[in-house]
């Protein structure tokens, strides 16, 4: 079974209300509250699982008993090895209406004390031993340095790296290696233009591919040797949240699976087969296009779930043959 490490620097507890409407500066009467352990690398495991991978989750936990992530985590049936470092667990409450919109309330990580990164390293390179990929998600909590996720990414010798953070964060991966997984606001705030030229930049810098998440516009996928946009045959409404974390998990399987794989040291992806050898130039322009339509389909399928870490497994099988995807020149 293919395995993928997710690691979430930044865990939450999610906590999702259904109202009949948001309206600012009433009293509203919350519908249905759903809790569950969370944060984008908790997210991804979750999808991966459910498209049939297995998945270990690494992160900070609360330094006391009890803690209510781990038990979050035990109960979605998430293998687990987590850092107990933080006092509490940060919250996230996501307010869906049935009017359409979404309103996401983001609570501040809690400080990670001295020594916190060593031992989230020391853990990564402990469950990267027959690894198949890594996943490094979300926010850098306060405490944690933002290189973190670009030293993990370095970690994975050998294997496909994927990194959806933001801000210096993501600016200090675009050179580690890694493929890229930012949304459009992300790419933006440390590259400005069009996405499509923003990621042709990321990758001249040294990222082995950028996948720009556009919301009801699809994904772009941007790499050394094309690029790519797919989009869905029709807007999907839903609540988006985790929307972008269930993209990541359909390409950190694609992957996975053998098909590009880190070639030098540099961290370029090749094309190979499944014992490593390299394959024609050309099969990366097979690869790319269908993770893509993956990545969108897998993506919109997740909006349609009330709460992030889920899919629509049916939904995302009539999609895959029905997204258009377009080489960009």
């Amino acid at each position: 079974m293919t395995r993928v490490v997710t690691v979430t620097l930044n865990p939450a507890l999610d906590i999702t209300y259904a109202v009949p409407a948001l309206a600012v500066g009433s009293s509203v009467r919350v519908e249905n509250v759903r809790s569950r352990a969370g944060g984008k690398g908790v997210n991804v495991a979750a999808v991966v699982r459910q498209l049939g991978g297995d998945a270990v989750v690494v992160a900070p936990g609360a330094r006391t008993e009890p803690d209510p992530f781990r038990d979050g985590l035990d109960s979605l049936g998430l293998r687990h090895h987590l850092v107990p470092s933080l006092a509490t667990v940060r919250r996230t409450v996501a307010v869906v209406g049935a009017d359409g919109p979404t309103t996401i309330l983001l609570e501040p990580g809690s400080p990670a004390p001295a020594g916190t990164a060593d031992a989230i390293a020391a853990t990564v390179a402990l469950e990267l031993t027959g690894a198949d990929a890594l996943v490094v998600s979300g926010s850098v909590p306060p405490g944690l340095p933002d290189d973190l996720p670009a030293r993990l990414a370095r970690l994975a010798s050998g294997i496909p790296v994927i990194v959806d953070v933001s801000g210096p964060a993501l600016r200090a991966a675009v050179g580690a290696g890694a493929i890229l997984v930012p949304n459009l606001s992300e790419i933006s705030e440390i590259s400005g233009g069009e996405p499509v030229v923003a990621a042709r930049e990321l990758v001249g810098q040294g990222a082995a591919a950028v996948v720009v998440t556009l919301g009801e516009d699809g994904a772009v996928a941007v790499t050394p040797g094309g690029a790519w946009h797919a989009r869905t045959p029709e807007v999907v409404d839903g609540n988006p949240t985790g929307a972008g974390d269930a993209a990541t998990a359909a390409l950190a399987l694609r992957l996975a699976a053998g098909a590009l794989r880190p070639a030098d040291a540099a961290g370029a992806l090749r094309p190979t087969d499944a014992a490593g050898a390299l394959r024609p130039a050309d099969a990366a322009g097979v690869f790319w296009p269908a993770a893509l339509a993956d990545v969108v389909a897998t993506s919109a399928a997740c909006v349609l779930r009330p709460v992030a870490g889920e899919i629509d497994l049916d939904a995302r099988r009539r999609w895959l043959s029905a997204i258009t995807v377009e080489e960009l020149t």
